[in-house]
């Protein structure tokens, strides 16, 4: 994968097929590992993306809930 921008579903996907090459045994023991540090680094990028949007959800999930209390004490 490019060094460019960083795409989600794009990492997910090549995680998908490196998890798959190394389980069908397509590549050698050395090809393996490489790949798999590649996943790896993948896989955390995806869950920094996640844990961002998370916290993104949740901000607004209490923002909706203290805008519909506040509209309450009216």
């Amino acid at each position: 994968m490019a060094k460019s921008k960083f795409v989600f579903e794009e990492a997910l996907e090549r995680a998908e097929e490196i998890a798959a090459a190394i389980e069908e045994g397509e590549i050698g023991l050395e090809e393996s590992i490489k790949q798999y540090e590649e996943g790896m680094q993948l896989i955390d990028k995806c869950r920094k993306v996640l844990d961002q949007a998370e916290l993104r959800v949740t901000k607004l999930e209490n923002k909706a809930a203290n805008a519909e209390d506040a509209a309450q004490d009216d």
